[in-house]
């Protein structure tokens, strides 16, 4: 595994992030965290940079954060970071993997060699995770979003850890599920002693990558909104539990192994309409009907989407149109990258032409 090879050849402070979502926000929040608290820090692996390509250029001084995927991980035998992060699991990557349980298992080794000295900091509320870290032997972090813990968690809009209150939610662009990468990077942060003030200064002014909920435009009042990076069910949820008022969604993409009946089991109640487009439109739509959500519309492309989603929004005065797919972009586009593109040029042409 070129992870635990680049850990091997490594002085670095070695600080592993994994989870089905949230990786990358988590990750650079680290980084982020850290630089402003005045530690040398890079953000590497799975994030774009490769462990291995500056591993043996850092020293005991410098902190390697490294965004660790379940295809990384699968192969490690004795990697053990200083301090691992277990986000969440929900299944994904299926078609590779095999089976919930392979895929479960990779996730587990990032922890899984760590000694008694190491920290896991892991989402309490997350099942598939409770039942793993009883085999953990690190010293273990809780954070949670539903309650406090010996850990990460909220209290009376703030973010506290082990009892003491870190930096308001107020005004800070993280909503609903999202709020468990400020949680979990908070508690690596506290971990290494790192002060409320640095994290709060850091998270308040962190900036979201490009196409994660990602307002591009405001028309007549409308927020677009591109989130092409949510690929699968759970991280298109955050996105809609994010959302401030009533709002359109556009969804769709390659037919994988997503379970839509979760989504439309768990939609908010400001979501009053949804646009399908992509190759599993007719799964989604079996979804929404068997759970008698009647508001959603089928069309061939993203642009006719856009053009359905807005109409409707401008008709019902909703405050946004989210473009969430929850689904791989494969039935189309090499990426989640360039069906974002795709989606910009959508609204481009219809603003032109209107």
């Amino acid at each position: 595994s070129e992870l635990e090879l680049a850990s091997s050849c490594t002085a670095a402070i070695q600080i592993a992030v994994t989870g089905t979502n949230g990786k990358t926000t988590t990750t650079r929040l680290i980084d982020s965290i850290l630089k402003t608290a005045g530690l040398s820090s890079r953000a590497l692996g799975n994030i774009g940079v490769a462990f291995s390509s500056i591993a043996d250029k850092l020293d005991e001084h410098d902190y390697a954060v490294v965004e660790a995927s379940s295809f990384q991980l699968e192969g490690c035998v004795n990697f053990a970071p200083h301090i691992a992060v277990l986000l969440n699991i929900t299944p994904d990557h299926l078609e590779r993997h095999g089976s919930i349980e392979k895929y479960v298992e990779a996730k587990a080794k990032i922890f899984a060699k760590q000694k008694e000295d190491d920290v896991l900091v892991y989402n309490a509320d997350d099942e598939r995770i409770f039942e793993l870290i009883d085999r953990a032997r690190a010293y273990k972090v809780p954070f949670s979003l539903s309650h406090p813990v010996d850990g990460g968690y909220i209290s009376s809009g703030f973010v506290c850890y082990k009892g003491k209150p870190i930096f308001s939610l107020e005004d800070l662009d993280f909503y609903g599920r999202e709020r468990e990468d400020v949680l979990a990077a908070t508690c690596v942060c506290s971990a290494l002693g790192i002060s409320a003030y640095a994290i709060s200064k850091a998270v308040s002014a962190f900036k979201r990558d490009e196409y994660r909920r990602q307002t591009i435009n405001d028309i007549d009042g409308i927020k677009i909104i591109n989130d092409s990076k949510a690929t699968n069910v759970y991280s298109c949820l955050s996105a809609c539990e994010a959302m401030d008022g009533n709002f359109v969604l556009i969804m769709g993409g390659a037919k994988r192994e997503e379970d839509f009946d979760e989504f439309f089991e768990n939609t908010p109640l400001t979501l009053k309409h949804i646009v399908v487009c992509g190759e599993n439109a007719k799964e989604i739509l079996a979804s929404a009907f068997k759970y008698d959500f009647d508001g959603i519309d089928e069309r061939d492309d993203v642009g006719a989407a856009f053009a359905c989603a807005l109409k409707y929004a401008r008709e019902h005065k909703c405050r946004a149109v989210l473009f969430s797919p929850s689904s791989k972009s494969f039935d189309r586009y090499k990426n989640y990258v360039e069906r974002g593109k795709a989606f910009d040029e959508a609204v481009k042409n219809y603003k032109k032409h209107e």
